[in-house]
């Protein structure tokens, strides 16, 4: 990995992961096919609709796009940077002529160049102690600044300290996603698990309505009161996840710690450099 800038594969995963969250968190149900480098962006974002080929693109989804990969890979640009690089002056003015001369250049794989000239790149490069190069040391510096990315004031920890002491909820999330792009997918995939946990919480919010119909039904009470009790269904289905996830782990035994996922992450490196 470069020292100042992440490389195109580790953007290009990064972009599949952020995609798999956004699915995950909409009823893990994929709104998109997995993509492939030189797919173009519009039709992919496009094909999960079929009746929406072919039409112009959508400059108000474009924003968005562009907002949440500058938050992912903590970059600014404006949005005339984003025009010029890919013409899309030209789509606005005349669809026709940009979907001929500049349409095939609107991939991912040039939104990861693009990304890859401004985003600069945490180091987990070696580092010298006591006169010896040392790699997990190294990988856990760059730990420390990717926690500072996620997580505003976070707690103070060492090498020893449980990740799941120090992050939960969101910021444990993208801690995760950012570790997963960065490896290249290489660490292991958690989603199995978001998907698990929201699965649970689906359950007990179908079980507390079941229950809560049951009980009314049998008291003969006025239907309205059965509405009402469904209404508190949302903060409580809330407060159940929010418990569910702190008290969960679902870090593989093997990285529970920084120091476990520090080391982990030098002999990666050693052993799958990244172009």
């Amino acid at each position: 990995m470069n020292q100042h800038r992440y490389s195109e594969t580790q953007i290009l995963c990064g972009m599949r992961e952020l995609w798999e969250r956004h699915q995950t968190q909409w009823f893990f149900l994929p709104r998109y096919e997995p993509f492939q480098p030189d797919d173009r962006i519009d039709v992919h974002l496009q094909s999960g609709i079929p009746r929406w080929l072919g039409e112009e693109i959508d400059f108000s989804d474009l924003v968005d796009l562009c907002k949440s990969l500058q938050s992912c890979f903590r970059f600014e640009c404006t949005r005339q940077e984003w025009s010029d690089y890919f013409r899309l002056d030209v789509c606005r003015d005349d669809f026709e002529a940009w979907e001929r001369l500049h349409a095939a250049d609107f991939s991912y794989r040039r939104v990861a160049q693009f990304i890859a000239a401004r985003a600069t790149a945490i180091s987990f490069e070696p580092v010298n102690v006591i006169g010896q190069e040392c790699g997990p040391a190294g990988a856990f510096y760059g730990i420390q600044e990717l926690v500072g990315e996620v997580k505003k004031r976070p707690r103070d920890f060492g090498p020893g300290t449980r990740i799941r002491d120090v992050l939960t909820g969101n910021a444990f999330a993208l801690f995760w996603l950012k570790v997963r792009w960065i490896t290249a997918q290489r660490a292991p995939d958690l989603a199995l698990f978001d998907r698990r946990l929201g699965r649970q919480v689906l359950c007990f919010m179908l079980a507390y309505v079941s229950f809560m119909g049951a009980i009314l039904f049998s008291l003969q009470v006025d239907p309205s009161c059965y509405f009402f009790s469904a209404f508190t269904l949302i903060p409580l289905t809330g407060l159940v996840g929010w418990l569910m996830e702190r008290r969960s782990n679902p870090l593989p035994p093997e990285l529970q710690t920084f120091r476990d996922l520090a080391v982990w992450m030098s002999v990666d490196r050693s052993h799958n450099p990244i172009q």
